[in-house]
């Protein structure tokens, strides 16, 4: 050991160097400096060494290339297209994908495929709406009525039919001749589906006159967006053999109850309205006539008061009906001894007591 001021030898385990007394500051050997850097050196050498192994390693596993027999290429590949074709099978076999191969075919008119292909999609969701109104729809198309109308008839018994499933479903009702279930089913369905399937729906005819009494004759008209109505004026429940409405009904003194159902196009009835009419007719009371019966010696009008809504007829020395002369304007008197009869006729028909005048003209 040196002393570290001095540079002389110093004997081991002195504290103080004996030259110039500087205190000896004692470590262990291998934290010197010296000792560190001998450690440090062969540090590097041995890190050096390792590396150069390591890139050796890797050197030779980059070289070294992986060597692949024919069969095993082959199986690779084999293995590789078993994988692609059932990925494309499941993707081809979605209820996506064959719900949309399936309106594919049924716009293509290929019906029966349709069919099949639509079975394929409801197996994997079956209660779905629009693939259920496809398969029915290409039933249908192949002939197969009974069974599309089994297929749709759940869905509007639970009332979770859309308004397609419900226009189909009374098309194909229309098609049996169910057109009373037609009636049925729409009446309970609620107003956007009514409205979907208007065509279907015949409206009650709505007649002109409310029920009631009337006092003159009346003319009745019954309306509808109908191919046809029928009717009856007894009060009876018509049917399709009861009378045709082409025009306009009289209603006569008395009472008379009309009943009508229209029917449309497609052969769907419509509800029955009724209405029940009393009509009254008042007689029109005898005409008032002036001059009065009397013997008269120069010329004289004879005037005759006619109510409104009335009518008179006259004739001299006879009883006057429809078919004599209308009174319009004063009458002259006529020479010599003569009977004049008036009556008035009322607009509802009624005819009143006749009036009778005697007259004497002499100049």
């Amino acid at each position: 050991m040196k002393c570290p001021k001095c540079h002389k030898e110093v004997e081991k385990g002195s504290l103080y160097c004996p030259y110039c007394l500087s205190e000896i500051p004692w470590v262990r050997e291998f934290d010197t400096v010296e000792t560190l850097m001998k450690k440090k050196q062969q540090n590097r050498s041995s890190e050096k060494k390792h590396k150069s192994k390591i890139i050796k390693y890797f050197g030779r596993r980059k070289r070294k290339k992986l060597k692949f027999s024919k069969k095993q290429l082959l199986c690779l590949f084999l293995c590789a297209l078993i994988l692609t074709g059932f990925f494309c099978y499941l993707q081809l076999n979605t209820f996506s994908a064959l719900y949309s191969r399936a309106k594919k075919q049924y716009k293509q008119q290929n019906y029966e495929e349709a069919q099949r292909i639509a079975e394929d999609a409801l197996d994997k969701n079956p209660e779905n709406e629009a693939a259920n109104l496809l398969l029915a729809k290409s039933m249908e198309k192949s002939g197969d009525i009974r069974s599309a109308f089994l297929i749709l008839r759940p869905f509007v018994q639970n009332k979770t039919a859309g308004a397609e499933i419900y226009r189909e479903y009374v098309k194909l009702l229309t098609q049996a001749g169910k057109t009373e279930e037609v009636r049925s089913v729409l009446k309970s369905a609620d107003i956007e589906i009514q409205n979907a399937c208007a065509e279907y729906i015949c409206e009650t005819p709505v007649a002109n006159l409310e029920s009631g009494t009337y006092t003159v004759a009346q003319t009745l008209e019954l309306k509808g967006n109908c191919s046809k109505i029928y009717y009856t004026v007894d009060g009876t429940t018509p049917d399709r053999d009861s009378m045709v409405y082409t025009g306009p009904v009289i209603l006569g003194e008395g009472m008379t109850e009309i009943k009508a159902f229209g029917v449309n196009d497609k052969g769907i009835e419509s509800d029955i309205i009724s209405r029940k009419y009393v009509i009254v007719l008042s007689t029109p009371k005898a005409p008032r006539v002036i001059p009065k019966s009397g013997d008269y010696n120069k010329q004289t009008e004879i005037k005759i008061t006619v109510p409104d809504g009335c009518k008179a007829y006259y004739a001299f020395d006879s009883e006057p009906d429809l078919n004599s002369t209308v009174y319009e304007q004063p009458i002259s008197m006529p020479a010599g001894y003569h009977k004049l009869n008036v009556i008035l006729v009322a607009a509802n028909g009624k005819t009143s007591k006749m009036t009778t005048m005697e007259y004497y003209l002499q100049y």
